[in-house]
């Protein structure tokens, strides 16, 4: 498989993998080392800025992976805004994975306010990948708007139904 090309980077693994569902930080960076993912998401909330020993970042091999934070628990544009600023300073980076879901039960994606974020935050010069519905309608606006990937789901999250938006990821990937 090619390598994976985002903004300025290039990633040799396609797997993004998250640092939220582990039950320590020793498991966490075990999964990591043994995935191979060149990309973790992390939330901001999940950042210690003390410096920390015990802290997530401690925890990672930061030279063989690049930090993705989100803006997840963001529930309009505004908050996802003030996350990706938030994060942009305390993780030295301009690399964003948006997050905008108001409903706490089913973390499906607002794409209204996704799209409203994603202008405001490419126009601030991040490197915006809005998690969104699998519209290949919103794709091309968010392309419009300047993200640099976008990030379509699969079915909704932890339903553990597999892959149910296979027909509209084919038109997105199409790109027509």
């Amino acid at each position: 498989m090619s390598n994976l090309h985002i903004a300025d980077r290039v990633f040799e693994s396609r797997l993004f993998l998250g640092t939220g569902k582990f039950g320590n930080l020793t498991e966490m960076s075990a999964a990591i080392v043994a995935s191979a993912s060149q990309l973790v998401t992390v939330a901001l909330k999940r950042i210690d800025q003390t410096g920390s020993d015990d802290s997530l970042i401690s925890a990672l091999d930061l030279a063989a992976i690049h930090l993705l934070p989100n803006t997840s628990g963001a529930r309009t544009a505004e908050e996802a805004v003030l996350a990706a600023e938030l994060a942009r300073e305390a993780l030295e980076t301009n690399w964003v994975k948006l997050e905008i879901h108001p409903d706490p039960r089913y973390l499906l994606p607002d794409p209204i306010e996704t799209l409203r974020a994603t202008e405001s935050l490419a126009k601030l010069g991040f490197v915006v990948m809005p998690y969104i519905h699998a519209d290949p309608v919103l794709c091309k606006r968010l392309e419009n708007a300047g993200t640099a990937v976008v990030m379509p789901l699969g079915a909704p999250i932890g339903s553990n139904k597999g892959l149910r938006t296979l027909d509209f990821l084919e038109i997105i990937i199409e790109g027509k």
